[in-house]
């Protein structure tokens, strides 16, 4: 687990896996959503494949929508 506090909403979150290990991996080098994808399935040892697309872009959508990270 890991513990993030966002500072402009004063909100703390617990975020578990996957998306623990997406935002250690965004911190260590910004990515696109693929990049971030092979990443971390290559983390996991897991197939890079739709599914895996899908749940990546599923959380990034939340990351975003909770003020955690932004696109540019």
């Amino acid at each position: 687990m890991l513990l993030v506090f966002h500072k402009p909403s004063g909100a703390t979150h617990f975020l578990a896996p996957p998306i623990s290990e997406m935002l250690m991996i965004i911190a260590a080098a910004p990515c696109d959503a693929a990049a971030l994808t092979q990443r971390l399935c290559d983390r996991l040892h897991m197939p890079v494949d739709e599914e895996a697309a899908a749940v990546v872009h599923k959380r990034l959508d939340e990351l975003v929508g909770s003020g955690l990270i932004r696109t540019v």
